[in-house]
């Protein structure tokens, strides 16, 4: 995948393909073999002086862009059409622009020098083309950029920015534009358009405390307004994007208030929307284009519809008569100031009237009540309005949203929904502030995540409106980039193409040198975060003893962060700026934020285990703190101040605090734990630990009872690994410490290991005040283990200096059984259990159906290899039997009778989006017929959220769904888990096999996937395991915690039952 990826990354920089997703007709080399060229390099730009005032504006934005690619300055001509252009100008090629209907591109069509036939009738389309001027002596050639319409237009001026060597987020990011010593329009036609959704855009939203504050020190006061100055730049960034639409900032403020108002706090902000090609709407909880903040209840009562509605509407037209003429898509309806459910307890009849009054507005002031765009957002209490049947009239959008958390939580469904008038769309957060907690920091939106909902949408067809709260905008870049990207072309990514998404998105940015090795950062980041966001992260996410899940996920962190490190050195000085935004500051943040999460945890348990190096690790999680804010220190150092505050936001919180919904309002570091370093351990147990991978061992002696707790060597508690087998972790540690005073330093060895194909590495040692710990890799040679070999072994450890001789013992067992050699599957691993990604499953087609299951790369945070569906989407949606009548199998096999059989089941975490189909799956054991259960419990109301499934408080955060299915006891041998769905909206992520017998632990993410086998390994002719085989000795033990609790060691010689 890689080598594809750079071959075609290779070819796809050579070519000069910078515009995400649009076929390039721009190149940096001439005569090429494809096409012949036409220099622009130093080619003037052309535009009809009677165009739009936002072509006009576009124009002017192309030379700029075109001066900082080539070095040389242009000049934007104002013509009146082919007649007026000077004859001055010089007689090389020029750059045209213009919309079809202005005098410049009539007078080109009307001469048939130019054909635009494919734009009429088109939304927001355009065209690129090379030809000849008529009329022209010196036959003069022109890159004519023809729009369908205004925004048309300027998304193809654009387009030409980006494809030579301007990003975007040129501003925004402080993108440096790529230079280029020569560009050359491709000798032939391209078309664009039309987007796949017709308004999409963002939402600037929870604007404290990053967005207002970083724009307030930019002026050097306590507010300053988000005036003309400040939107200018948002609306050249959403037309870069192709973007169309904005919900401006509107949050409440006490400092001062009343807060955000975009059509008061600059009365131009309304005018230069216009003027660029923005379409101005308001908030879902903002009707008839009226921000929140403009009601004063001092002046003009309570928000009340029952007792204020001579005031509240006349609120209303104010707005109405104040957007005039401006392109505007207007919300309607009516919920509670703040963000909250309308103040009565009938809702439906008093909708019903403010949809009456509000229509009658529209019609008195322009004509008819469906002569302008409506919309009425579905959000929160609004949704359970629309399902009891509150239907608006067909021309107004239906607006569905998400549940704040990134779940869609509703779209068309049947023909009446799918084809009305107004459309549907979709409101999708990449940030929220409320239950059950905020997260606004930074990005923790996953990409494949984004791209399963937002695809979900486009494929249903809710094509309407696509709206993306992002907060301050920063540091949302790369989400919003996704999400406008699809909103184009709704198929035009897809999931096993993100990753070279990214690399071409990595090019436009920082260049084709790194953009291969950035691309794969950025995906990386995205699995990370995909994981849990940043502020549902605790210090018990984690498992800290179990499958070293906390470690796996910190030296993930880590390694990323290394690599951020060396790409920086490789970068050019100019990118610098515009990586740390883009690429360093998520990384670095993120790594060091996990860093002080786990850490932490990992310190208590240290500190439990009574461990010297509990002093350490806290010393290291301060010190990881104060590096925290030297990043921020950094962002607001970086380019001359220019972002200071916008990365101040506090994260850095207490597990539970009151009012844990909201954001922390200053960084504290809790609950660090610390040991007497100059005091000795308990005698009978020794200064010297020893902490077995997934034991609880060293806990339990934190307590210790001489009369009750024998030792030297350990019997109750003892350093027990888990099983050790062919198909499962190839090496487990053991970790020896100091847990004395730390001025005596301790030597260690092993005594003479018990077999020879058994590997302790090191197997001797000192640790001391500096090196309190060291660990211990243990490894099999499993080609010399006898088959069928069934033990624990016994491992000495000695110690000096000691009051009491230290002694004590490492156990681990050893179980090396193999299923049959037909088999092609999963055996039982680790002492009783079986991980099983969802790509890993085998689909069994049944008849000639067109339907099956299939991998949906990159998906997913509980397996490496992505999820599981059925696809394709819309005819596995359009025959019900058909496609819950395909299956998926996982072949498992066990080595003994599993005495109570469980499943747990990791599904992508995602809403019932249709009420008449609501998600369901089986999963059955071999021929059991099939046992559908649906995915979410019945919804029930949350005064905060809405309606949402009852797992939704519980499991939101984790991004996955997780069930367990009881299959009951199962004999030894094989046996196939069978998959089934009934929607192509439920994606597997992994099944975890729990024989019942006690080897499955708890874990966030679930242990890793286990070994596979497959038929044509021959398993060197050692047969198949019974579940009995000798053993060297005994361990029966009990109990539960931190590993297996009281027990006993004999070194009996028998068969003993594992």
């Amino acid at each position: 995948m890689r080598l594809l990826t750079q071959t075609w990354l290779l070819a796809s920089i050579s070519a000069g393909a910078f515009a995400l997703l649009e076929e390039r007709f721009i190149s940096f080399e001439a005569n090429t073999a494809e096409f012949a060229q036409l220099s622009i390099t130093d080619a003037p730009i052309l535009v009809s002086q009677d165009d739009f005032v936002g072509v006009h504006i576009a124009a002017n934005s192309l030379a700029k862009d075109l001066e900082d690619i080539t070095g040389i300055a242009r000049q934007v001509t104002n013509v009146t059409g082919l007649a007026s252009i000077s004859s001055s100008l010089p007689s090389t090629p020029v750059i045209i622009a213009g919309s079809l209907n202005s005098s410049l591109i009539r007078d080109l069509v009307s001469q048939k020098a130019l054909d635009v036939s494919n734009l009429i009738g088109k939304w927001e389309s355009f065209q690129t083309a090379t030809i000849h001027l008529p009329g022209s002596t010196s036959q003069q050639t022109a890159l004519v950029i023809t729009g369908s319409d205004k925004r048309g237009t300027i998304f193809g001026i654009h387009t030409l920015a980006s494809q030579s060597g301007q990003s975007p987020y040129h501003w925004f990011a402080d993108v440096p534009a790529q230079h280029h010593p020569a560009l050359f329009a491709l000798n032939k036609t391209t078309h664009h358009g039309e987007p796949s959704v017709k308004y999409r855009g963002l939402f600037i939203n929870d604007e404290e405390p990053a967005l207002n504050s970083w724009w307030s020190r930019r002026h050097n006061a306590t507010r300053y307004p988000l005036n003309t100055e400040f939107y200018s730049h948002v609306f050249d960034l959403l037309l870069r994007l192709k973007a169309n639409y904005l919900w401006p900032a509107m949050w409440k403020s006490y400092t001062p208030p009343p807060g955000n108002i975009f059509f008061t706090d600059d009365p131009l902000n309304q005018q230069l929307a216009n003027d660029y090609g923005i379409v101005i709407s308001t908030a879902h909880h903002e009707p008839m284009q009226r921000a929140t903040n403009e009601w004063n209840e001092t002046l003009t009562g309570k928000w009340d519809w029952s007792k204020n509605k001579e005031n509240i509407t006349r609120f209303f037209e104010e707005g109405i008569t104040r957007a005039g003429n401006n392109e505007s898509y207007f919300t309607i309806g009516m919920r509670g100031l703040g963000d909250e459910a309308a103040n009565t307890a009938n809702a439906i009849p008093m909708l019903k009237e403010v949809f009456s009054v509000q229509r009658s507005i529209f019609k008195k002031h322009f004509g008819k009540e469906d002569a302008v765009n409506q919309v009425w957002a579905l959000y929160k209490e609004v949704a359970s309005y629309y399902d009891a049947g509150l239907n608006p009239p067909e021309d107004i959008t239906l607006l569905f949203p998400d549940d704040n958390q990134g779940n869609v939580y509703r779209l068309p469904s049947g023909k009446e929904e799918v084809g009305r008038k107004g459309g549907t769309g979709v409101y999708f957060h990449f940030e929220y502030v409320g239950l059950p907690r905020s997260y606004k920091w930074h990005n923790s939106n996953n990409l494949p995540k984004v791209l399963k909902e937002l695809g979900h949408a486009y494929e249903r067809g809710a094509r309407q409106i696509w709206i993306m709260n992002v907060g301050d905008i920063k540091p949302m870049e790369l989400p919003l980039q996704l999400a406008m990207d699809l909103a184009w072309n709704g198929t035009g990514i897809t999931f096993e193409g993100l990753p070279g998404y990214l690399v071409e998105y990595a090019a436009r940015e920082f260049g084709g040198d790194q953009a291969e090795e950035i691309g794969e950062v950025l995906m990386e980041h995205s699995r990370l975060v995909g994981m849990r966001r940043y502020e549902h992260v605790t210090l018990g996410t984690y498992s800290t003893v179990h499958y070293r899940e906390a470690e796996r996920v910190l030296e993930r962190w880590e390694e990323l962060a290394r690599r951020v490190g060396e790409i920086k050195g490789k970068l050019e000085e100019k990118y610098h700026a515009a990586f740390f935004q883009l690429v360093g500051h998520p990384v670095l943040s993120g790594a060091r934020f996990h860093r002080v999460a786990i850490k932490t945890a990992l310190n208590y348990r240290f500190a439990l285990e009574r461990r010297n190096s509990a002093n350490l690790l806290a010393e290291e999680v301060r010190q990881t703190f104060e590096d925290a804010y030297d990043l921020v220190e950094e962002w607001d150092a970086m380019s001359d101040g220019k972002w200071a505050d916008m990365m101040s936001q506090a994260v850095y919180d207490a597990v539970e605090e009151p009012k844990m919904w909201a954001n922390p309002s200053r960084d504290i570091l809790t609950n660090l734990s610390y040991v007497q370093l100059r005091q000795h351990m308990q005698f009978s147990l020794g200064n010297l630990g020893l902490y077995a991978e997934g034991s609880d061992s060293p806990v339990q002696q934190g307590r210790w009872s001489e009369s009750v707790d024998a030792s030297m060597p350990t019997t109750n508690f003892a350093p027990l690994l888990p099983q050790m087998d062919p198909y499962g972790p190839a090496t487990r540690h053991i970790d020896v410490f100091h847990r004395g005073d730390h001025r005596v330093p301790l030597s260690w060895a092993l005594d003479e290991l018990p077999v020879p194909w058994l590997t302790i590495t090191p197997a001797q040692g000192v640790v001391n005040a500096t090196h309190p710990d060291q660990r211990l890799t243990i490894s099999i040679d499993w080609a010399a283990v006898p088959a069928e070999f069934n033990a624990t072994l016994s491992v000495g450890i000695r110690s000096t200096p000691a009051r009491y001789s230290y002694f004590d013992q490492i156990k681990i067992p050893v179980l090396n059984f193999f299923p049959p050699p037909t088999l092609d599957g999963f055996p039982e691993a680790g002492g009783g259990y079986i991980s099983v990604e969802g790509p890993h499953f085998t689909p069994v087609s049944t008849g000639l159906s067109s339907v099956s299951f299939q991998n949906i790369s990159h998906l997913g945070t509980r397996s490496q290899s992505g999820s599981l569906a059925i696809r394709p989407f819309i005819p596995a949606r359009e025959n019900l039997d058909r496609t819950k009548s395909q299956k998926a199998i996982a072949p498992i096999y066990l080595f003994s009778d599993a005495p109570d059989l469980t499943v747990t089941v990791y599904i992508n975490a995602g809403l019932d989006t249709d009420p008449k189909l609501k998600m369901e799956y089986s999963l059955t054991l071999d021929d059991q017929p099939a046992n559908f259960t649906r995915v979410l419990g019945q919804y029930v109301e949350n005064p905060h959220a809405g309606a949402i499934p009852p797992e939704w408080m519980d499991q939101v955060a984790d991004q996955v769904w997780t069930k367990k299915v009881r299959l009951g006891p199962v004999g030894e041998g094989r046996h196939e888990i069978v998959w089934r769905v009934n929607s192509p909206e439920v994606y597997l992520e992994k099944i975890v096999v729990d024989t019942g017998k006690g080897a499955l632990k708890p874990s966030y993410l679930g242990p890793p996937q286990t070994a596979r086998v497959t038929a044509t390994e021959a398993w060197k002719g050692r047969g198949r395991g019974k579940g009995k085989g000798r053993r060297f000795g005994k361990w029966s033990g009990k109990g539960k915690g931190y590993g297996q609790g009281r027990g006993s060691w004999s070194p009996l010689d028998q068969d003993e039952e594992d």
